[in-house]
């Protein structure tokens, strides 16, 4: 499998001009339908690399677009400013730039003299660049616009019109980008700067043994088998019948590397293992005369069988690198449970969308000896636009990402270190007691007599 290039029935994460995202399964022989950006052919980019842009024409087939442009032609402003932030030669003087005042120009539908009916039939037979120019041909008060302003009229009408979009390979930071605009609640409002919070917290690499119990749809579990690199195992604990992976799958990972490294347990397994069913080995001889569907039944619950004991032995023994948690559920009986399964100095991470549970949770872990220095943090980034003179915050973001406890698993000792120490007995002391009960005991027997 080329990681580069678009393979058939993979998913592709779809950026479009109008800043809609979009995740499809690019299925061979099939239709794309990008709403108002028209539809292709998956067969047209099917085996190209990620990262190009297309231009979808009117029979439904694409061009390359080989320039440096992206969705976006050149602006006359963004070309003149270099990426370092500093001036050039050809860098319009400030007085040129902000020469307009748009004092005279009104925003309404008298500006435009191209109507609706008109504009809906250069869609049929016009490309996007064309129907561009043609719309801002028509615009009476265009040249009273301030360049700014020109420039910003041009890109929402690209926007608009422009039929191009760019196919780039989903991994866990394009699933946070998709979610966070269309279902934010279904990630449990994670974002990448958290999630690489965790991912760092928890000390994830290749080889390791993990335990998770992830709500985000496997958002995290994903994000975790993209660092181990196919190597190493994840406990994924769940709540329901059958785990919740439905994020994950858009992540493209080989089935076998799922079922290799992914180790599912719900919590009635967990918390009552006694109670699971003993499957019988049964002989070569009793298999041969069973029918194909229940000796292929019998086969899978074998393994399932295996594979829960070799989970019971790690949680037993101590075996796993690290615990993760990324749930709303109550914490404390699932951290009595799964604590011990921790080795010494390994990493203990809860994520939550609210800080009141985590509050609680620290209290807890202060008291418990098993858990060292229980600390809160949380992420906050906030994007800015950054250009010369106009640099400011983004004014549509969103606030916040969750917040993040962390501690790390020792293993305490048996010997009490604190209290005070016993004095040793003075020997002078001790020996005029002892003398004086001597002559008490002597007195004693003279009243005796």
């Amino acid at each position: 499998m080329n990681e580069d290039v678009i393979e058939p029935n993979n998913y592709v994460f779809i950026r479009l001009p109008s800043a809609t995202l979009r995740i499809t399964k690019l299925v061979p022989n099939s239709t794309v339908y990008l709403g108002k950006f028209g539809s292709f052919f998956a067969d047209d980019i099917i085996g190209r690399p990620y990262g190009y842009t297309y231009e979808i024409k009117d029979d439904k087939h694409v061009d390359t677009l080989y320039s440096s442009e992206g969705l976006f032609p050149s602006s006359t402003i963004d070309a003149d400013e270099e990426e370092d932030g500093e001036e050039t030669d050809s860098t319009p003087a400030p007085e040129e730039i902000l020469g307009g005042t748009n004092g005279n120009t009104r925003d309404d539908a008298g500006v435009q003299k191209l109507s609706m009916t008109e504009i809906e039939a250069l869609k049929r037979t016009a490309s996007g660049e064309k129907i561009i120019e043609t719309v801002i041909k028509s615009h009476s008060a265009f040249d009273k616009k301030s360049v700014y302003s020109q420039e910003k009229y041009k890109r929402r009408k690209q926007q608009k019109f422009l039929r191009r979009f760019t196919p780039c390979s989903v991994g866990s930071c394009e699933v946070i980008e998709y979610f966070q605009y269309k279902d934010h609640h279904r990630i449990l409002e994670l974002t990448a700067e958290s999630l690489g919070l965790i991912m760092s917290l928890a000390n994830i690499r290749p080889g390791g043994k993990y335990i998770t119990i992830d709500e985000t749809g496997g958002l995290v579990a994903g994000a975790m088998m993209e660092r181990m690199g196919g190597e190493g195992m994840i406990m994924f604990v769940h709540e329901n019948e059958h785990p919740n992976l439905d994020v994950m799958k858009y992540m493209n990972f080989p089935d076998g590397m799922v079922e290799n490294m992914i180790k599912t347990i719900n919590l009635l397994q967990l918390f009552h293992s006694e109670e699971e069913e003993e499957v019988k080995i049964l002989s070569e001889d009793i298999l041969s005369k069973m029918k194909s569907s229940r000796r292929g039944q019998y086969y899978r619950r074998l393994a399932r069988h295996t594979e829960l004991q070799n989970i019971f032995e790690h949680i037993s023994e101590g075996l796993f690198d690290g615990l993760i948690l990324a749930t709303t559920l109550q914490t404390k009986s699932v951290l009595d449970k799964l604590i011990p399964a921790l080795q010494g100095s390994r990493q203990l991470v809860i994520y939550n969308t609210a800080k009141e549970p985590l509050v609680a949770t620290s209290h807890d872990l202060m008291a418990d000896l098993r858990v060292l220095a229980p600390t809160i943090l949380e992420s906050r980034v906030r994007k800015f636009q950054v250009f010369p003179g106009r640099t400011h915050p983004e004014m549509t973001s969103k606030s916040g990402g969750g917040y993040v406890l962390w501690g790390t698993r020792v293993l305490p000792s048996n010997v009490q270190a604190g209290g005070k120490k016993r004095r040793k007995p003075n020997k002078e002391k001790s020996a005029k007691v002892t003398k004086i009960s001597g002559t008490e005991e002597e007195d004693r027997m003279d009243i005796v007599a």
